[in-house]
């Protein structure tokens, strides 16, 4: 073997040894600290509060949060309302997304196609 044939067997196993402790780290984070589990899910229903040019939609939900979402098609007007789905976890964290079906069947409340 020469030189050359050497450095590149030693580079590419220190990759792959890199490689291997990245992934054990990230094992091991995972299992020490596993996500909260989900507590409920319900539907809730929003209000956009403003639909900016750059595709950014805020969405007010009842309890006074606000959700921001890119990109909905159709695109909503301020005052449309839209059913969320929001997720509350036993950590007291809670993750509302956009019902983009109800929302493009028009099953959401006060949709009007645009």
């Amino acid at each position: 073997m020469t030189v050359i044939e050497k450095w590149m067997n030693a580079h590419r196993l220190s990759r792959a040894v890199f490689l291997a402790i990245a992934l054990g780290v990230l094992l091991l984070w995972e299992l020490w600290n596993p996500p909260s589990r989900l507590a409920s899910r319900s539907t809730q229903v929003g209000e956009v509060v403003s639909v900016a040019e750059s595709g950014m939609i805020v969405i007010a939900l009842a309890d006074g949060k606000r959700v921001r979402t890119l990109s909905m098609q159709p695109v909503p007007k301020s005052g449309d309302k839209i059913t969320m789905v929001v997720e509350t976890y036993e950590d007291g964290t809670a993750r509302a997304v956009v019902d983009e079906e109800a929302w493009r069947t028009g099953e959401s409340p006060g949709v009007g196609y645009h």
